[in-house]
């Protein structure tokens, strides 16, 4: 983490930190602090929008398995406008199984790129499933922008594989409007323990983070945990249909 980074996330636990001592404030914040509902809350948005987006890459395979004697702007125009009723996906592009960018719903003619080292290509590619894989974030070679790359791998009639659908989503995307907590802190990892996001942006986690939840076989569960040097409650819940585990966490004073 940058010193600017470091000192912005030491600023803002100091803030948190000085909100729970205030006089009388304390004791109504922590009254309010529900962990079990914000947790709920962050899990039932997540769920939503990767249904969403589930829905969005079947129709695209669809049309792409089934493209016949389209022209390429009229199915560019196809995916972008699938895509646009979708609003947590900035874009979906499809990289054919060399690993070239084929479409992408934000241009026409897509940018001459070979994606085939990028790991949510290579690893969609590899995985040989159909389901839906939550990819490590990455920076976009054109944007510039951070994006979680959500993957799905496309099948041709035959069965042989055309390539990789990815929908692209910026980190904000997975935070629910509604809070029912307003000093918490949030996270999503894979079950593997792979960091997808967190909020603020700037916060760093401890390596041992995801271990420290001590995610089980249940749907959700509560743990003592520490955000940088300030010692946190997190409560973590697992999605019921996608290998995702989201958390909020709240710094307590001992």
């Amino acid at each position: 983490m940058s010193h600017s980074a470091g000192d912005m996330m030491k600023k803002w636990l100091v803030i948190l930190l000085c909100l729970f001592w205030a006089p009388g404030q304390a004791a109504a914040d922590t009254a309010n602090i529900s962990l079990e509902e914000n947790v709920l809350l962050m899990a039932t948005h997540v769920e939503n929008i990767l249904n969403q987006t589930d829905g969005l890459m079947r129709r695209s395979a669809d049309l792409l398995r089934n493209d016949g004697s389209m022209n390429e702007v009229v199915l560019q125009g196809s995916l972008k406008r699938f895509t646009e009723q979708v609003s947590a996906v900035r874009a979906l592009l499809f990289i054919d199984a060399r690993g070239i960018l084929r479409f992408d719903t934000t241009r026409h003619p897509a940018a001459d790129l070979d994606l085939s080292d990028r790991d949510y290509f290579s690893q969609t590619i590899a995985a040989d499933s159909d389901d839906i894989r939550i990819g490590t974030p990455v920076t976009g070679q054109q944007s510039g922008v951070p994006f979680i790359p959500v993957t799905r791998l496309l099948h041709g009639v035959s069965g042989s594989v055309m390539g990789v659908l990815v929908a692209v989503m910026t980190p904000d995307a997975w935070l629910p409007v509604e809070r029912a907590c307003r000093l918490c802190f949030y996270s999503a990892f894979t079950t593997d323990g792979v960091t997808v996001m967190t909020s603020p942006a700037q916060m760093e986690l401890a390596p041992d983070f995801f271990d420290s939840l001590m995610v089980a076989d249940g749907l959700s569960g509560i743990t003592e945990t520490r955000l940088n040097a300030y010692p946190a409650r997190t409560m973590w819940r697992k999605l019921r249909d996608y290998p995702v585990v989201v958390t909020s966490s709240v710094v307590t004073i001992y």
